[in-house]
């Protein structure tokens, strides 16, 4: 079998907060890589937010992270397409005008905005991401050059459209849930992670796998020659994919690979 490259989500596909990694799944990620598979991260967290344990630990030939702004393989970076000061800053005055509590996602370091978090205890995300990356947290209003590829807004207590009409001629918008979503510069996406990967490495579409389970999986799903969903997956990743698997406990992954021979 010709060389493959099978693009995995995180969230939902390979792992959840507070679980482990199924056995099942890393037994597939190696078992495809000594078969001379290529398995890669593609997966809508800034670089810095793709943690060792339990993810990349398993051992993964790259990385596509920030929906697609930033590449890596064999841990050397391919490709990386931070916001511009423009940009960024566009962003935050946005967010703020409408009170829409932000971060800044980077490959190194998250960015708050101090001025609006007066407690981390009173927000769950910042208080995850708090204690995740304790010396990789920082206000914006002490860095002189934000060094980010996305944004992200948990706005539940504000109506979003209006933040999305603001910004969406300048931004690709997300939203997972009522509030809650993603901006990254027009034209990128986990698909663009992908298409970029491939053409730094010299690897065919129709040599690409993309596995995920969500809203924001479903361009890469739709991209790669062969889209995978997760049982657990959302209508619209199900919808779009082109072959369902099972749960991610129920060796979802496992079934997967050993489904289209990778095993």
């Amino acid at each position: 079998m010709k060389r493959k490259a099978v693009f995995f989500d995180i969230d939902g596909t390979l792992y959840e907060q507070g679980k482990p990694v199924e056995e099942s799944a890393i037994e597939a990620i190696r078992g495809i890589r000594r078969k001379g598979h290529l398995a890669f991260i593609c997966t809508g967290r800034s670089r810095v937010m793709v943690p060792k344990e339990p993810v990349l630990s398993i051992g993964f030939d790259g990385v596509v992270a920030s929906c697609g702004t930033y590449g890596e393989y064999d841990k050397e970076t391919l490709f990386h397409y931070p916001l511009s000061k423009e940009q960024y800053i566009k962003m935050i005055t946005t967010f703020r005008k409408y009170n829409a509590m932000y971060i800044l996602e980077g490959t190194e370091y998250i960015y708050y905005d101090e001025e609006m978090v007066n407690d981390f205890e009173n927000d769950w995300y910042l208080r995850h991401i708090n204690t995740m990356l304790p010396h990789n947290f920082l206000p914006v209003q002490k860095v002189s050059d934000i060094n980010a590829c996305k944004a992200s807004i948990h706005a539940r207590n504000v109506e979003p459209e209006e933040i999305y009409r603001s910004l969406g001629e300048d931004f690709e918008v997300l939203e997972h849930v009522f509030g809650v979503a993603e901006f990254v510069p027009k034209g990128f996406s986990k698909a663009k992670g992908i298409e970029l990967m491939c053409e730094k490495l010299g690897i065919g579409l129709e040599d690409t796998i993309a596995v995920g389970d969500s809203i924001n999986d479903v361009d890469m799903l739709k991209f790669a020659k062969i889209g995978v969903c997760m049982g657990n997956g959302s209508v619209p990743a199900k919808e779009c994919a082109d072959y369902i698997t099972t749960g991610i406990h129920e060796d979802g992954i496992y079934h997967a690979m050993e489904h289209f021979g990778l095993l």
